[in-house]
Order: structure tokens, then sequence, then C-alpha cells
């Protein structure tokens, strides 16, 4: 009886074990950091083996009745309504939806950050939490953890994608600090970059944040505080341009001097 035991329960964890396949592992996971930031959608999105994929979009709805705000968290039905599936095609570290979810069609995967699309032009970044094999780092975080970069829009004019990369970084980090140093200082400011590349240049805007603005530190890395189109942001920067393709700039400009 014992032995008739055992075997009956190698044989439930063997089927067990058959049953948990290679298709409920995740490869992928990703979420929002700060779903305050400009009251952007608070997503979580999840990438199995087999090439499924789950966004979740934790938004606050509104009552139409009461007008008061439902949690999904606490709202099945809402939850469900917030929850898209599909599938993706993997290309190196790029993830094409199918069906997309709110525009979106691709995700890439880099610098340690999901960086979500709607064509080529950037919607949304996330902070990856599995999926770190996927990632192409360009440069050392840790070293240049005060700097965002973001890849414009292409445009007619500017139709490539650029990666900024150590060596662009370091000469960047250079010329910042140069002139800077009359000022607070190279280390005192959050530096974003946005990149606009063609097959002649490869021109960066530069925009600076003092750090004493402590509600800047929990988003800046995840979207751009002044926008492509226009400025949207009420405090003090400043800004410039640098044409890493001639190893030029220009002169540093504050949002006083506008």
């Amino acid at each position: 009886m014992r032995g008739s035991a055992f075997i009956c329960m190698v044989v439930v964890i063997f089927t067990v074990s058959c049953n948990s396949t290679p298709k409920d592992h995740v490869l992928v996971e990703a979420v929002t950091v700060n779903s305050d930031m400009f009251g952007a959608s608070d997503y979580a999105i999840e990438i199995r083996e087999d090439s499924s994929y789950r966004v979740i979009d934790y938004s606050l709805g509104l009552d139409s009745v009461t007008l008061e705000l439902i949690d999904p968290k606490e709202n099945s039905l809402l939850l469900a309504e917030n929850t898209v599936t599909g599938k993706t095609r993997i290309d190196g570290n790029t993830f094409f939806f199918n069906p997309g979810f709110k525009q979106v069609d691709k995700a890439l995967l880099k610098n340690g950050f999901m960086d979500l699309y709607i064509g080529d032009s950037f919607f949304r970044r996330l902070r990856l939490q599995i999926g770190n094999s996927y990632s192409i780092n360009y440069f050392d975080q840790k070293r240049f953890h005060d700097y965002a970069i973001f890849n414009a829009p292409k445009d007619s004019v500017f139709d490539n994608s650029y990666n900024l990369n150590q060596r662009d970084l370091i000469f960047i980090d250079s010329v910042l600090t140069s002139i800077l140093k009359n000022k607070e200082g190279n280390n005192a400011f959050y530096k974003q970059l946005k990149v606009y590349s063609n097959s002649d240049s490869v021109l960066v805007d530069v925009n600076i944040f003092l750090k004493n603005n402590k509600s800047l530190k929990d988003f800046f890395r995840y979207y751009p505080i002044i926008s492509f189109d226009s400025p949207t942001y009420e405090g003090t920067y400043g800004k410039l341009e640098i044409n890493l393709s001639k190893r030029t700039f220009s002169e540093l400009i504050m949002s006083d001097d506008f």
C-alpha cells in the first residue's frame, strides 16, 4: 500500500510539473513607476513565453451617476474593461503588439526601461521588472543617473533613430560641466536629452532642471518634461542644442531669458 501511495504521489507531482508549461513563464514585465505623471495611465505590462501579452490600465474611472472616482483595483468590471490581451512578435529587443492598445503598437527595451511607441512616436516609458536580458544597455546608467534620453518622433528631415552611447554621453557631460561651472554646477541638474537624427547629423536638444524641485525626481526619467512640440513646464529650466556629428553646441538659454 505504501508503495502504491508513493507511486501515486510521484504521478501527481509529474503531472503538475508537465502542466507547468513554458507558456506560463513571464519573459518581460514592466510597470509604471509614477502614476501621477501628467495624469498619465498607470500601466502594468506582461509578456509570456508563448508570446501572449496582457496590459492592465489602472487609471481611475469616473462614475457617470455619482461622479465619484472608481479604482479598478477595487472594481472587477472596470478592471476587466481596462485589461487588453493579445500576441506579440519579437524582433531582438523590440516587441510588436497585435492588437495594439490605445494605439500603442510596439515596445522597445533598452537601458533598463520599456519604451512604448505609437508608430515612431514615443508614448510612455515603464520600468522593467523582468526581462533585462532583452534590454540593450548603451551606457553606464550609474555613471549617468542624472540623464534621461528620448528619441524624437521621425519626420521628413530627421528620419532616422540613433541611440546615444557612452562616448556620446561623455562628450555631452563634458559640455554641460564646462557650461554650468559658473552656475550651480552640472551635478545640481537633472538632464533630459531629445535625440534627432538623419543620415547627415545627430542633434541633441538638452533641457536641464534644478534638483531642488523635488517633484521632478520621481518622473524625469520617464517622460519629457518639455514636450517635443512646445513647453508645458511652468518652472525654471535651461536649454541648449548639441550637434554630435560636428561636436559643437549652442549657448545655454534659461527660461527666465525667454
